[in-house]
């Protein structure tokens, strides 16, 4: 009878293991699943912080891009020839948040020229092409057309050759 019972017991506490065994490597397998989405999605975030520097109309030779999921703000700052200061801001909708991908945006800047008391400002949509490295780099090359605004405003084209760093 004792060993009827030792027997049964026994029975009872391998059925038990054999299933929480199981249980437990499905467990820690979801959470291994949980943890690969969750480190994927921490690197493609929705809020990018972007320094550029290079040639560009929409951010000048050295400014800041904000770029929220498609869509990037962009302000910069650029000395010119002809105008003391050349202020320049602009807008763009990337096509893919996260990788290398194209974009279109609209940009503009506003200077005010060295030996007059004149402003000269130019509006323009830009199309171009995001090439994205790791996390951290990227280069923007693209190209459009402006509109000068005022009287006798010049009508540079639309230029990008931006490097970028990310935060």
């Amino acid at each position: 009878m004792v060993r009827k019972c030792l027997f049964f017991v026994l029975l009872f506490i391998g059925i038990v293991h054999f299933s929480l065994g199981e249980e437990i490597g499905q467990y820690k397998e979801i959470q291994s699943q949980k943890n690969q989405k969750a480190s994927a999605t921490a690197e493609e975030k929705d809020f990018y912080v972007i320094l550029r520097f290079g040639l560009s109309t929409l951010t000048g030779l050295v400014g800041i891009e904000l770029q929220h999921k498609h869509v990037a703000f962009d302000i910069g700052y650029a000395p010119g020839s002809e105008v003391k200061q050349y202020l320049t801001f602009g807008i763009k909708y990337y096509f893919n948040s996260h990788h290398s991908t194209a974009y279109i945006g609209l940009g503009s800047g506003i200077g005010k020229e060295i030996d007059e008391n004149v402003w000269r400002s130019h509006l323009g949509p830009i199309f171009g092409y995001r090439w994205r490295w790791g996390k951290g780099w990227d280069f923007n090359l693209g190209i459009g057309f402006a509109f000068g605004i005022g009287k006798d405003a010049p009508t540079p084209p639309m230029l990008e050759l931006a490097f970028g760093c990310t935060f």
